[in-house]
């Protein structure tokens, strides 16, 4: 064999592997975005089947002095000797 059948040859090998790389690159990327467009229709499925548990931004600003007020007593309270909280 000749340098330009042995190049030919390699060029050949070289390129069936690259399509089967690619091949499985492409399959890896399906998969994925599978996987993605899954994840987003449990999310927005929850979302519409559970709508009280979601807040709009006007009903959670509407909430954050009281959630100040809870922060304020979980991070700043005491306990007495019988272990019991006094504020």
């Amino acid at each position: 064999m000749e340098l330009r059948e042995y190049i030919n040859l390699l060029m050949a090998v070289i390129g069936v592997l690259m399509s089967l790389v690619g091949f499985l690159f492409w399959r890896i990327l399906h998969r994925i975005e599978d996987k993605l467009e899954e994840l987003h229709r449990l999310a927005h499925n929850c979302r519409e089947s559970l709508p009280i548990r979601f807040l709009g931004r006007k009903e959670f600003d509407g909430y954050q002095s009281d959630i100040d007020k809870l922060w304020y007593a979980v991070n700043y309270h005491q306990h007495d000797q019988a272990g019991r909280v006094t504020r």
